[in-house]
């Protein structure tokens, strides 16, 4: 288990369960800032999708092309259909139709390298070369197969937030075309806070085909576990005033849990028991490659221009801003930082959490910017 997570993997169980008695549910997405532990969610909900028999394609997202993208599902649904026997076995006419589905999708998307599960390729459907036509089609073709398995199909997007407006709809109108058919076909995706709004720009029906859940950092009780017992299993104790002082500087973010877990476990004199000096120096060295790793590759992606409002943001700590406030303070127009704006939510510096706002996707980057200007 998860520590923190377990409603949330209780509710994936729950529409698992749910498909498997062919009852339909919502597609989930799960939104947060970055080093709240989505990413490892998600690995852990395709886990438990696999061992139910599930169809699974995992793929993230990063300022990919439409074409990439499409190429990304049709390698992880390849794999999974190649690893359903049953269906290579060509026995049944759903599985047929989905394998020939799929390798029409293959061709269309990678004619170079396409895997056609020796069959012709029947022109009409997922072929268009128009992924808001082809996914849904695929979408379709592949749970009808899978349901007369009695699974189901579930397609997981990590960095949703990356897609651009052609490719969520895409994967909005394969949603919506299996929820109309009450076909088992769903996408469990995860980005930035702002990823409601972006769906909701890409289909207006949006809010109805997703359950939204938001993970935050996690609770005293869950982090004080995502802690202590990782070092329990391993043999060591962390003492009551290591733990808290560790706890306290992660501010619950699992990222930075883990990371001031290990360095501290490092830093330890002796490995059986960690002291709160060990704490002290770990958590040190842990900052200090939070910031090569973490803040560092940001900063360093951002323009002189783009580094100034950055610094004009961090004045407000984790935020948000008010954009007003920020232009103020560069003594220009909003206007005039709209092009710098946008470049930092492109590069996934910064994200508008609403109209008016923006601040940082990474938690503790404000205090890294004025740490710089501190040190300027």
């Amino acid at each position: 288990m998860l520590s923190g997570r377990d409603r949330d993997l209780a509710q994936f169980e729950i529409l698992v369960d749910r498909a498997q008695r062919g009852l339909t549910s919502r597609s989930i997405v799960f939104t947060g800032l970055r080093g709240v532990g989505k990413t490892v969610l998600l690995n852990e909900l395709a886990a438990t999708a696999r061992a139910r028999g599930w169809i699974v394609a995992q793929v993230e997202v990063e300022h990919t092309s439409v074409d990439e993208f499409a190429r990304s599902i049709s390698r992880q649904f390849t794999q999974a259909a190649r690893r359903r026997r049953g269906w290579l076995d060509k026995t049944k006419s759903h599985a047929i139709d989905a394998l020939r589905t799929l390798a029409a999708f293959n061709v269309t998307v990678q004619p170079d390298g396409a895997f056609t599960f020796g069959l012709n390729v029947e022109p009409g459907r997922a072929d268009s070369g128009a992924l808001q036509g082809d996914l849904p089609d695929l979408a379709e073709a592949l749970a009808e197969a899978a349901n007369e398995d009695g699974v189901g199909v579930v397609l997981f997007i990590d960095e949703m937030q990356e897609l651009d407006e052609i490719q969520m709809s895409a994967v909005c109108r394969a949603c919506h075309r299996a929820g109309q058919q009450q076909l088992p076909f769903y996408v469990v995706g995860a980005g930035l806070p702002n990823l409601a709004a972006a769906l909701a720009d890409a289909e207006s029906y949006a809010e109805r085909l997703f359950e939204y859940r938001e993970i935050d950092r996690l609770s005293d009780p869950a982090a004080r576990e995502a802690l202590v017992t990782p070092a329990a299993q391993a043999g060591a104790t962390i003492d009551g005033d290591a733990a808290t002082f560790i706890l306290d500087e992660s501010r619950g973010y699992p990222y930075f849990i883990q990371q001031f877990g290990k360095s501290t476990w490092d830093a330890a004199v002796n490995d059986d028991t960690i002291t709160f000096d060990d704490a002290v120096l770990g958590v040190a060295e842990g900052q200090a490659l939070l910031d090569v790793g973490l803040y560092r590759s940001r900063w360093e992606r951002a323009t002189p221009t783009e580094r100034a409002m950055l610094g004009a943001i961090a004045v407000d700590g984790e935020g948000p801003a008010a954009i007003g406030e920020v232009a103020s303070r560069l003594g220009k127009s909003t206007t005039a930082i709209s092009p710098a704006r946008a470049q930092l939510i492109s590069k996934g510096i910064i994200y508008a959490p609403e109209r008016g706002q923006i601040a940082f996707t990474v938690p503790g980057m404000a205090d890294y910017v004025r740490r710089l200007d501190n040190d300027a």
